[in-house]
C-alpha cells in the first residue's frame, strides 16, 4: 500500500509588518472612533501595539498637534486635524462633492446623471456623467433649461421657501414645450407639493417629449434646496415605471453627497 501524502501544512510564516505611517494612522483611527478621550490601556487594547510603540507613536503625534492629552485623562484628536479639515472642505464645491456619487449612481443604473442649481428661474447645468449606451443625452456643462418642467428643475423648486417660490413663479412665462407640460399655475404648484411629499421629481417628457428624467434635491440641514441631481433616460429605453423603481438610488445619492458638502455650505440660508 503506497504511504499517504503528508498533509499539507498551513503557513505559519508572519504577516508582514505593519509600515510606521500605517500604525499612526490606526492610532488615529482608533481615537477617532472613540467618540470620547480613549485612555492608554484601551488604545493599546484596540491597535495592538506594546507600551513602548503606543508610547513612541503618540509621543509624535503630540508633537504635531495631531493627538492631544485630555486633562481628565486619556486622547483626543489634534487641532491640527482641524486645519487640515477646513483646507480640505475649502477645496470643495458642489461638483466637487457630487463627482464621485454621480459616477456610482451612473454605473448602478447605466443612465447619464446630471447636477443643477436653480439661477433666476432656469437650472444651471454644472456636472454630467454620459451614459455608456450608444443612444444618450449630451449637454454642455453650463448650459440652462425651465426650471418648472424638468426633472432636476421641480425638485428645486418644491423644496424652497414658499416666498422664494412664489418670486421664481411670478417671474415664470408657463410656456407649453409638449402636450406634457404643466402651464396651469395652480396645476404646478400642486405638483411641486407632491414632489416635495414624495421626495423627487418626475419629468415624463414635458420638457422633450423623447425624454425621462427623475430629479432629487440635494438638502440644506433646514431642508432647502442647494441644488439637485437627476437621470436622464430616452423614453424608449425606459418606462415611466422602469425609471420611477430608480427613484430610491437617485435620493440616496443625494442625500450621500449633501453629507460631502462643506458645512458652511450646508447652513441654511
Amino acid at each position: 500500500m503506497p504511504p499517504k501524502p503528508p498533509a499539507r501544512q498551513r503557513s505559519s510564516a508572519p504577516e508582514p509588518p505593519k509600515g510606521v505611517f500605517a500604525r499612526h494612522i490606526e492610532v488615529l483611527a482608533a481615537i477617532a472612533g472613540a467618540g470620547a478621550p480613549l485612555r492608554f490601556a484601551d488604545l493599546a487594547a484596540a491597535t495592538g501595539h506594546s507600551k513602548a510603540t503606543l508610547h513612541r507613536i503618540l509621543a509624535a503625534l503630540a508633537e504635531e498637534r495631531l493627538v492631544r492629552a485630555d486633562p481628565r485623562g486619556g486622547w483626543r484628536l489634534g487641532l491640527r486635524l482641524v486645519e487640515f479639515a477646513n483646507h480640505a472642505w475649502a477645496g470643495l464645491d458642489l461638483p466637487s462633492a457630487a463627482e464621485e456619487e454621480m459616477a456610482a449612481l451612473r454605473d448602478a443604473t447605466g443612465e447619464t446623471v446630471r447636477l443643477a442649481v436653480l439661477q433666476g428661474a432656469e437650472m444651471l447645468y454644472l456636472a454630467q456623467v454620459d451614459s455608456r449606451e450608444p443612444v444618450s443625452f449630451r449637454l454642455r456643462v453650463g448650459a440652462r433649461g425651465p426650471a418648472y418642467c424638468s426633472g432636476t428643475g421641480k425638485a428645486v423648486l418644491a423644496f424652497l421657501p414658499a416666498t422664494r417660490l412664489r418670486a421664481v413663479l411670478d417671474g415664470l412665462v408657463l410656456e407649453r414645450h409638449t402636450p406634457r407640460t404643466l402651464v396651469d399655475r395652480a396645476a404646478l404648484e400642486a405638483h411641486l407639493e407632491a414632489v416635495r411629499a414624495r421626495g423627487f421629481a418626475l419629468d415624463d417628457g414635458e420638457q422633450a417629449a423623447e425624454v425621462r428624467s427623475l430629479g432629487a434635491p440635494i438638502l440644506d440641514r433646514g431642508g432647502e434646496a442647494l441644488g439637485a441631481i437627476s437621470l436622464t433616460v430616452p423614453a424608449f429605453r425606459l418606462s415611466r415605471q422602469a425609471l420611477l423603481a430608480l427613484a430610491p438610488q437617485v435620493i440616496a445619492a443625494a442625500q450621500r453627497i449633501a453629507t460631502r458638502l462643506p458645512p458652511a455650505m450646508r447652513e441654511p440660508g
